[in-house]
């Protein structure tokens, strides 16, 4: 069975009205029912802080795809500049290894959110990391790009922050072929290594 492991922040944790949900994770199971999904998200969670947690809760669950889906907390003040940003990123795929990586741009956030949570260094942060997705050969869903093509308020629950159903059947629409083209690969790849071991 092919292992996901979806890794990121409060966003790829589901938050809802305040709490974590499987919202992110059951979307992505009804296109992939056979698929382990392993939710990673932590609120509050950036790269940085990301780094010194990706042994336990992503490599040491030996996935086969993993998301990787962070930016939203790294644009604040407290969070890293966007030069490290990238390099945070280039080390957790370099971690985890590039063929099992699909970054995910940042997406939006709302109005009220716009002076901590600046939209202008989202747009930046989502285009460094197409940058480095197109070097390096990983694959990439820029999210960014579709989000900004909606409301704010189509997409964004009342804090302006956390999405509403519709942005996680959007991200998640888009996210189905490039799972499933990692999935086709990740089972020839088993198959392989089986005939190999027989």
């Amino acid at each position: 069975m092919t292992n996901l492991v979806l890794f990121g922040d409060s966003i790829t944790a589901g938050m809802t009205d305040g709490y974590p949900s499987p919202i992110f994770s059951n979307e992505i199971r009804k296109y992939f029912p056979n698929i382990e999904i392993l939710n990673r998200g932590v609120p509050g969670d950036r790269t940085d802080l990301a780094l010194s947690r990706i042994q336990a809760d992503v490599i040491q669950s030996s996935p086969d795809i993993v998301t990787i889906f962070f930016g939203t907390n790294d644009v604040t003040d407290e969070g890293p500049d966007y030069q490290t940003f990238i390099a945070n990123i280039k080390e957790m795929v370099t971690l985890i290894g590039t063929q099992k990586c699909i970054l995910i741009t940042p997406g939006i956030t709302g109005t009220s959110l716009q002076t901590l949570y600046p939209n202008q260094k989202l747009s930046q942060y989502a285009q460094g990391i197409v940058a480095l997705a197109e070097e390096l050969n990983i694959t990439y869903y820029n999210w960014h790009s579709v989000a900004t093509k909606y409301e704010a308020s189509a997409l964004l629950q009342t804090d302006d922050i956390h999405y509403s159903k519709k942005a996680y059947e959007l991200l998640v629409q888009g996210l189905v072929p490039l799972i499933e083209a990692k999935d086709k690969i990740s089972i020839e790849n088993k198959e392989k290594d089986l005939l190999k071991n027989q």
